[in-house]
């Protein structure tokens, strides 16, 4: 679905504020304010020919090489090679929170294969397993009602990084997800998320 031009104009905010962020000491003397739509434009056309790729304003500016010595978003936010370099960032934190979940998933799907109860298993506390391993294991044992104990704190996982979303795929559709999905694909910018992208700016 095409996004609409109030929802370019809001992530095109979210850009010109991210990047501000990163130059706070800078002033645009560029020609108009058109750069944070158009960056805008190709964080979204990103999105659509990928929708694993989310619409997350602050880590695409975030995961730019901004040149310290001479400011020029057009070619920092708005060229194809900004959208492969995010692109690029992202699939690699999906692949890490992915294999992170699988091994989470096997642990405890063989320590109740060994005999342990799914309960005894999912409450034992591990720091091996995390609330969302364990609302994915519950999910896929049928148990439903165990996997709703641990929603609250798989939605605090997932808002220390969302991508922890296309991460889960291979055990939860969107629908059953724990954490609501948002119209676009646009990520919701948390203080734990941005505390995280905070990192790729120093």
């Amino acid at each position: 679905m095409l996004a609409t031009q109030e929802e370019i104009d809001q992530i095109g905010e979210r850009i010109e504020k991210a990047y501000f962020l990163r130059r706070p000491r800078w002033e645009w003397t560029g020609s108009g304010s058109r750069v944070w739509s158009i960056a805008a434009a190709r964080l979204l056309q990103t999105h659509q020919e990928d929708p694993m790729i989310p619409v997350d304003p602050e880590f695409y500016v975030a995961v730019q090489p901004i040149d310290a010595r001479r400011a020029d978003p057009w070619t920092e936010l708005t060229q194809a090679t900004a959208a492969q370099r995010f692109r690029r960032h992202v699939r690699r934190i999906i692949r890490a929170l992915r294999y992170e979940l699988r091994h989470e998933v096997r642990l405890a799907e063989r320590r109740i294969r060994c005999g342990m109860t799914l309960e005894s298993v999912v409450s034992s506390k591990s720091r091996l397993l995390s609330p969302l391993g364990c609302f994915i294991v519950a999910y896929r044992a049928g148990r439903d009602d165990l996997a709703e104990r641990f929603r609250s704190e798989a939605e605090a996982q997932h808002c220390s990084c969302p991508l922890y979303r296309q991460a889960a795929l291979p055990w939860l559709a969107s629908e059953t997800y724990p954490v609501k999905d948002v119209p676009t694909g646009l990520m919701v910018a948390s203080p734990a998320w941005l505390a995280m992208t905070n990192v790729a700016w120093n």
